[in-house]
This record gives structure tokens, sequence and C-alpha cells, in this order.
């Protein structure tokens, strides 16, 4: 019996990790309801505080095809919102999704940048590696007509990344990428959260398998310029980060085996910068609005600021 929804039973990876979390919130804020939404953790424990109407929470074995085919079971969709570290390992779960027999649609854990750029997968081959590899592995599955699925890439977190990625607002300091004046797509996770949905219902067109979403495109002086207006313009520490310098020490340690977290930025900095890599989206293919998502202004972006920021709106 149909209960409105395109897949009245989803399972959801990574409900416990920050995007997860909002991903999980859409799907049980979500109208008509989902019949059931399944929380697939390691531990009971740590997901003791999720709950809900039609909400359970299975423990499975991630490295376990049998017990993830049986968790698996009555489900018709899968969102892996599975942590950057963790992403090889969706390989078996793919497997294990198709063997279950019932699960026909799977969002894996993409929500970054557009990594099936030409030039991306060209010039970046070690960062995203993982992540091509489970693209092609849901594709091969796709030809053979046993899984449909879709890459859900959100550009940059706008929220999580004014926290010291993009900008930091408390401590009010900012290293500008190159010149800080390019345009990027950045999305809120809980927008992500909601454009998952959107998918999920079927707003856009069958067989559309990459799908862009944005709550605003902005500059990261913009973003500067936007939270020294909201918590004052004196006191900002401003550097500037050269992306193709940095992107290419950052290669270097990495071909060492010395990389660190901040030369994986360095790539994601130049990624986002440099006009080749298709930063922002362009207007024919950004699919914000068709998936549920209104337009954010600079208001909305000032807002969001004044969260982070701790101040009243």
């Amino acid at each position: 019996m149909s209960h409105g929804q395109r897949f009245p039973s989803v399972a959801v990876i990574g409900a416990t990790g920050n995007v997860g979390r909002l991903i999980l919130k859409a799907l049980q804020e979500a109208q008509p309801a989902f019949q059931s939404i399944i929380v697939l953790t390691r531990s009971a424990a740590s997901a003791s505080d999720i709950h809900g109407p039609n909400v359970h929470v299975r423990t499975v074995d991630y490295s376990s095809r049998d017990s993830l085919v049986t968790a698996f079971r009555g489900v018709d969709a899968v969102v892996s919102a599975i942590a950057t570290q963790s992403v090889d390992t969706q390989k078996l779960i793919i497997d294990a999704a198709v063997d279950a027999g019932s699960v026909r649609f799977f969002i894996p854990s993409e929500f970054g940048l557009a990594n099936t750029h030409p030039l991306l997968r060209r010039d970046f081959p070690n960062i995203f590696a993982d992540k091509n590899v489970i693209q092609d592995h849901l594709e091969a599955y796709h030809r053979q007509g046993k899984l449909d699925y879709a890459l859900m890439f959100v550009g940059l977190f706008l929220d999580w990344g004014m926290d010291g990625f993009v900008l930091d607002v408390k401590n009010k300091k900012v290293a500008l990428w190159d010149e800080g004046d390019r345009p990027v797509s950045m999305t809120t996770m809980a927008s992500i959260g909601r454009a998952v949905v959107g998918v999920l219902e079927g707003r856009l067109p069958n067989g559309q398998k990459e799908v862009r979403v944005k709550d605003i495109n902005i500059s990261q002086k913009r973003l500067y310029e936007l939270a020294a207006e909201v918590v004052g313009k004196d006191g900002w520490e401003v550097s500037r980060i050269d992306t193709a310098q940095a992107m290419a020490v950052a290669s270097e340690k990495l071909a060492k085996g010395t990389a660190g977290l901040d030369d994986i930025y360095a790539f994601v900095y130049r990624a986002s910068t440099a006009p080749e890599y298709g930063q922002p989206w362009a207007e024919d293919e950004d699919d914000s609005e068709k998936v549920g998502l209104r337009p954010w202004t600079e208001d909305d972006v000032k807002d969001l600021i004044c969260d982070i920021a701790g101040l009243k709106n």
C-alpha cells in the first residue's frame, strides 16, 4: 500500500554525523510521510537519541555482506552520508543493497564539489578517487538494470564553512583564496537534507543521475564583507592563500605520503576558485528550485552569520 512517497521505506547510513542528522530530520519532516525510515548503525548506543514515528534503528556490521543484506530487506531506497574517510566501504554496501532485492534507488555519500567534472577527475585523481570508484560501481549496476542512483553535488558547506574553513566568524579570521572574489556555490546542511527529500520524491526527471543544488552563489570576499557588517569590521585578521602554490605543495606531500588535512583542503580551495573546474553551478545545471529549495538572499546569509556568532538577529 502506497503512503504517497515514491520510496516508502528509506534507509540512512551515517545518520549520526553532521550531514546525516539533518538528512534524517528532513526525512522525518517530509509530507507525505515515509512509511519507514531505517537508521543503520554499528552501535545502537551511538544512535540512542534517534527516535520518532516510523524511525527504526538497525545495528549492522558494515564489513559483512550478509549483515547488510539482512538490514536492507524491505528497504526501497538508501541514502548514504558516510564519513569521507570511509567512502570506499560503500562498494560492499551497494552490493548488499542490490542483493537484498528490494532496494531500487541509492544516493551515495557525495555532498561536495561536482567531481564528475572531467578536469577534476584529471587533475585531482587522488582526492576524488574513492568517490569516482563508487560512481563507476553504481553506474555498472544501473547499466544492468539493477539499481538507479543520484549523485548529490552541493558545492561548499555554507554553515560549516564559516566556522573556519571559508572564514572564521567567531575569531574574525579569513584567508582569502587567491583574491577571494570568485563566486562559489554554497549550501547549508539543512538544505542538503531537504534536497535529498526532493530527489526521493521524484521532483527531477527520471534517469537524472547528477543533481546540483545550492543556497547561494557567493564569493569568499563577499562572505567576509557580510560577516564584518554583522560582527563588526574591527579586529579581523586577513591573509591570502595562493591556491596554485598551495596545491603544488600539497601534491608533493601527497606523493610522499605526508599530506595532512590542510593539504587536502588546498585541493578544495583550488577546485572551488579556478574557473576551469565548474564553479559556480551554471544556471542550466542548477537543480535547487526543482527539488524544493528557495534561493537565498544576502539577508539570509547575514541571519546565518548571526546564528553562528551567537548574536540575536
